[in-house]
């Protein structure tokens, strides 16, 4: 963030933050998948195991289904890759080329479309993490994520210190891809290999009792799944196209700044989530109910606590900056940022109680996906045009507080108790 308050003018900054908003329409293509992928692979991952390089050894009927669920997955996320690239870059040259008074010029033209280039074949690299992270592997995964974190970073600093202007934003972009392509070339070979074979022998009739039905089994968990991460857009990558398009690119690059705080945050405390989502599929594939609660109920605690920790720091330091530094001044006002802060603390416990949900293959979120979406979404929208960033904040606030956690905390009861209890567990309808 302090490289880009200071290598960038606060115009540019707000293209910078607005083109993470509008390639975070990737989500339209992804549709779910990648969660989905996890949970199958999770459950299936109880019979087999990693050899070296990426090979996969166990259970034959459970090896099998994993190279049609992948095979299927590489598939999807090729077609959608190409599709992404074809539509964003189109809608982002209409959307950004409307801005007026920018400062700007034309000089975002070439980003955004590497921006679009460098998200599309990140995107086509997902399925194979997907299956590392459903195996249980969580933590290469986390290193891969990791070191995309310190690469792409590194690249987008440098472009900016070269005063290269808004190609720091595809440098992020071209820095993950890297980091990816090298590590499954390097550690897993065996597993691009198996992908590709299984892909071109994917209409053949062998092993066909024990393929995957993607109309049977992962259509119906997938769909919702979907339809709750579309919402997540409006949830949560809204704020900055409402403000570029009704207040400019400084309002919006203040909110984008503000929202990178919030965002880091969310991230540390989601991974933490995330990385016992393998966990929590394999105790329920073997109902081993009260262990799931305990180990549940610990990561909820430590994540809750992080959250707050980190909320209270957040806004301490933002006050402070508008204090006494001209930095302060690239992010929207510290008592804007408290209701960004707090509905941070309400974000990463709903996460935790989703989590903990769809680890049974099952997406009980959707109507609540959909209706805050669309109560939030719109009081955004309204607030945005005509109260700028205090409006977006506030809304995010009460909609979160008032209607997302009651309603979530609600289903999170009552499908614990209808699937857990004897006789009634949902792996067994």
């Amino acid at each position: 963030m302090i490289v880009i308050a200071t290598n960038l003018s606060r115009e540019q900054q707000g293209f910078y933050f607005t083109f993470n908003s509008i390639v975070a329409l990737q989500l339209f293509f992804e549709l779910g998948l990648t969660g989905v992928i996890s949970t199958f692979v999770s459950h299936e991952f109880v019979d087999l195991a990693w050899e070296n390089r990426g090979r996969i050894s166990g259970d034959s009927r459970s090896l099998q289904r994993l190279e049609d669920i992948l095979a299927k997955a590489t598939l999807w996320f090729f077609v959608a890759s190409i599709l992404l690239f074809v539509v964003l870059v189109p809608t982002g040259l209409l959307f950004f080329g409307q801005a007026k008074h920018t400062g700007v010029d034309f000089s975002w033209r070439l980003p955004w479309i590497l921006v679009v280039a460098g998200t599309s074949c990140n995107l086509m690299v997902t399925p194979f993490f997907s299956v590392l992270m459903g195996s249980g592997d969580v933590a290469n995964v986390n290193k891969r994520e990791m070191l995309g974190a310190i690469v792409g970073p590194i690249l987008s600093w440098t472009v900016l210190l070269l005063h290269g202007g808004l190609f720091a934003a595809p440098a992020v972009a071209f820095g993950n891809m890297l980091v990816s392509w090298l590590y499954l070339a390097r550690q897993k070979p065996e597993l691009l290999k198996k992908a590709w074979d299984c892909v071109k022998n994917i209409r053949r009739e062998k092993h066909q009792e024990a393929r995957v039905s993607w109309r049977g089994e992962i259509w119906p968990l997938q769909w919702k799944i979907a339809l709750s991460w579309m919402s997540g857009y409006f949830l949560f990558q809204l704020f900055n196209p409402i403000l570029f398009h009704y207040h400019g690119p400084v309002v919006a690059g203040q909110m984008g700044m503000t929202l990178s705080a919030t965002n880091a945050l969310i991230g540390v405390c989601i991974t933490w989530i995330s990385a016992k989502g393998p966990e929590f599929g394999k105790l329920i594939a073997q109902r081993e109910w009260r262990r799931l609660d305990e180990l549940f109920n610990r990561v909820l605690l430590q994540t809750s606590v992080i959250s707050v920790i980190g909320a209270l720091g957040g806004w301490s330091i933002i006050w402070f900056l508008q204090g006494h530094y001209k930095i302060g001044a690239r992010f929207i006002p510290a008592s804007d940022a408290a209701f960004l802060l707090a509905a941070v603390c309400i974000v990463v416990i709903v996460f935790g109680l989703a989590t903990y949900l769809r680890a049974h293959k099952q997406e009980p979120f959707m109507v609540l996906s959909i209706s805050s979406a669309l109560i939030q979404g719109s009081a955004i929208w309204v607030t945005g045009k005509y109260f700028s960033s205090r409006g977006v904040s506030m809304a995010y606030f009460a909609v979160s507080l008032f209607f997302v956690l009651p309603y979530a905390v609600i289903v999170w009861r009552r499908c614990r108790r209808m699937w857990h209890s004897e006789g009634t567990g949902v792996l067994t309808k």
